[in-house]
């Protein structure tokens, strides 16, 4: 390695309808297929779920507006879940969410910042990623590289556009930064990748357990990035190897060529010391740093993946240091 070391109530929306406890023949556990439609908040709301179309899926949305804060409209943070999905029990017909995510969702709006999860996982028929959902091809259908960054923009799109009732936007559009858990993580990253900057006649690829796929055999190429996009990312103990999706390993002698990841917005990233990812991502940090492109990391010694859904005290200052880092960029100081 190089120089590194350097509860719940739900409020409908005015134009979405949700069924709990119905399963269309999709798979959608809310049965009602997505119209897209502006989503319309009654002021006194905080809680709100609601869902968006992206490709055949619906994705469910839970948003959760600070009350008591004196704000005209919010800063706000997108939520994008780890490999054990978003849901209570893994069950999305609740609509209840795990307790590591409502502790998310309390936080940040004891500081008043909105909190908008996405779940990339129930729409498409998935509880958790295990299994075959862990390997290509059947990966591609839930892929951290290209499916769910295109959740993530789906998403941002909608809640840039969503109002209170009153007309006033409620979200501030060049304020939403990302915040990703282990494979939630992996999305943030490919979520805010620079599509300009790659190369002409990039073959988009991926290897997994020695085998490669390419477009023909089930990879996308990453979306191109919004014209208004994320404000920035902040990425718990997630994997950055890509399964080589942005060419060589970051660790690879020739990575600095031969590893074209380039994120468009400025990323935080939260490393254990203990976690069986955090090589490459340490990797991965450096490259991005010898690039001079915005990225900070912490280590926490001691601690291991999924350290923040634990007990220990590294969970409180690594969620201390997140809200710091949105606070600065979101100018909230």
């Amino acid at each position: 390695m190089k120089k590194i070391i350097k509860n719940f109530k739900i409020v409908l929306s005015a134009t979405t309808i949700l069924v709990f406890f119905s399963c269309s023949e999709d798979g959608n556990p809310f049965g009602q297929p997505s119209n897209n439609e502006p989503v319309v908040l009654k002021s006194e709301s905080k809680d709100t779920l609601v869902y968006t179309k992206v490709g055949d899926a619906s994705i469910p949305v839970y948003i959760s507006i600070p009350k008591g804060c004196d704000m005209e409209d919010y800063p706000a943070v997108m939520v994008l879940h780890g490999s054990d999905g978003m849901w209570l029990d893994h069950d999305a017909s609740k609509g209840q969410m795990s307790g590591q995510f409502t502790e998310w969702k309390n936080l940040l709006n004891s500081n008043c910042i909105a909190a908008v999860f996405v779940d990339s996982y129930s729409g498409r028929g998935v509880k958790t990623r295990t299994g075959k959902w862990t390997t290509a091809p059947d990966n591609f259908k839930i892929s951290s590289q290209f499916i769910r960054p295109r959740d993530a923009n789906a998403v941002l799109k909608l809640v840039q556009e969503v109002k209170f009732s009153d007309g006033r936007y409620t979200f501030r559009k060049k304020q939403i930064a990302l915040l990703g858990f282990s494979d939630g993580a992996s999305a943030v990253a490919s979520t805010l990748y620079d599509t300009a900057i790659t190369p002409e006649g990039w073959e988009w690829k991926q290897t997994f357990d020695g085998q490669s796929y390419d477009t023909n055999s089930g990879v996308i190429p990453p979306e191109p990035m919004p014209v208004e996009g994320f404000a920035g990312g902040v990425f718990y103990y997630g994997g950055s190897g890509a399964f080589n999706y942005y060419g060589k390993s970051p660790c690879s002698e020739d990575a600095l060529e031969g590893n074209i990841f380039q994120p468009y917005a400025p990323m935080l990233y939260q490393i254990p010391s203990e976690g069986y990812l955090s090589e490459n991502t340490l990797c991965q940090i450096n490259l991005l740093q010898e690039k001079d492109l915005p990225v900070e990391f912490k280590i926490y010694t001691g601690v291991g993946h999924g350290f923040d859904f634990e007990d220990n005290n590294k969970r409180i200052i690594a969620r201390t240091n997140a809200i710091t880092w949105y606070k600065k960029i979101f100018d909230m100081d």
